[in-house]
This record gives C-alpha cells, sequence and structure tokens, in this order.
C-alpha cells in the first residue's frame, strides 16, 4: 500500500482537497465547495450561514468559520464527521469525473499533508489523525461496494437523491450537466437490463428506463 498526500489544489491530488472548486448540492441548496458546507454548517444563525455561503474565496470561508467571535453550535464535535461525509459523498457522487480518480487510487492511504491541521490532516508530521483521509477512503470503499466499475455513472436518484424526476434542477448547472452525462453513458450501455436491475429506481424515477 503506497501513500498518497494531498493538500494545495495546485499540487498532484488536489481536487481531493475541500477547497477544490466542485459545487455541490446538499440540504435542497448549491453549495459552491465542501469547505462552504461544512463552515457554514458549524452555525445555528441563518443570517451568518447565509454571510459565509456568499463568500467567494473557500480560503476566506475557512477563516470566517474559524472566527472564535462567533459561537459554534454545541453538538458540533459530535456531528462535525458527519456533515464531513455527506459533503464528501456528494462531491464525488455529483461529479463521475472525481469519483473515478477517487477508485483510481486503489488501496493507497489517502493522507492530508500538513502542519495546519492535526485533525483533518496527518499534522505535517504523520501524527495527526487525518480524519479527512480516512473518510475519503471509507467513501471509496462505499463506492467500490455498489459498483466495482471504475467508468460507471451512478443514476441521478443515487447521485441526487433528495432531486425529483420533475424538479427544475435537472434543467440548469450541476443537474443539466449531470443528466446529461449520465444520459449519454446508459444509451451506449452495451448490458442495460444488468444496469437496470442493479440500479432499480425509486418511485419518483420509476419511469425512467421506459
Amino acid at each position: 500500500m503506497k501513500d498518497i498526500k494531498f493538500y494545495k489544489m495546485s499540487e498532484p491530488y488536489g481536487y481531493f482537497s475541500n477547497f477544490a472548486p466542485y459545487p455541490i448540492l446538499l440540504d435542497g441548496e448549491i453549495w459552491n465547495t465542501v469547505e462552504h458546507y461544512f463552515q457554514c454548517n458549524k452555525f445555528e444563525d441563518d443570517i451568518l450561514k447565509a454571510k459565509i455561503k456568499k463568500i467567494e474565496s473557500p480560503m476566506k470561508v475557512a477563516l470566517e468559520g474559524r472566527d472564535t467571535k462567533y459561537h459554534i453550535r454545541s453538538d458540533w464535535d459530535s456531528v462535525k464527521e458527519m456533515f464531513m461525509f455527506n459533503a464528501l459523498r456528494a462531491k464525488f457522487f455529483q461529479h463521475p469525473e472525481l469519483r473515478i480518480k477517487l477508485i483510481e487510487t486503489g488501496d493507497s492511504k489517502l493522507i492530508e499533508h500538513t502542519s495546519n491541521d492535526s485533525y483533518w490532516g496527518d499534522g505535517g508530521d504523520g501524527n495527526g489523525k487525518n480524519r479527512l483521509g480516512e473518510l475519503l477512503m471509507k467513501l471509496r470503499n462505499d463506492i467500490i461496494t455498489i459498483s466495482s466499475d471504475i467508468n460507471i455513472i451512478m443514476p441521478p436518484w443515487i447521485a441526487f437523491p433528495q432531486i425529483s424526476q420533475y424538479d427544475m434542477f435537472w434543467q440548469m448547472g450541476l443537474g443539466a450537466d449531470y443528466i446529461e452525462e449520465w444520459s449519454i453513458f446508459y444509451l451506449k450501455l452495451n448490458d442495460k437490463l444488468d444496469y437496470q436491475a442493479k440500479f432499480l429506481p425509486v418511485s419518483d424515477w420509476i419511469d425512467i428506463y421506459d
């Protein structure tokens, strides 16, 4: 097993960074990055969350979310990994090219290598908890459990479980891009019946294969 270290977006594997510019849909809203979603959910004040969400730079979002003048939700320590994992799942399920890159790491150990963080990262010397790397590896295993086919594109009800087939979301931006990519992939499949059996549509998508 080899180590794969990541941190800065300008370096190899920079797309694993929470700052990487891949928007996600979660809780009925589009978030510019994983960092935007994560930092906003530290707080219960809707006005503050809206303020942070509007900040363009994920670095500035991180700094704002860490500002000690704000009161973090009392249960944050117990729920922060849940929010992080949900955001990572959205990122890698909603962007098929990223899912491929994650699977391509095989059984490598993923490490956020930075002296700036000993909880999410390795602390720079390997003594940190590396929880971001650990969650990415858990997600990698979850994805492979669903399908070991590296090139498969998940159906929209798995990538975006909160969105109805009839929602306007599929006609713009992230939704339009995904539904087009998935449709092209599905129509080119040689064995559509196998795909249909593996990915049974939920009730709102029941007629999608007809």
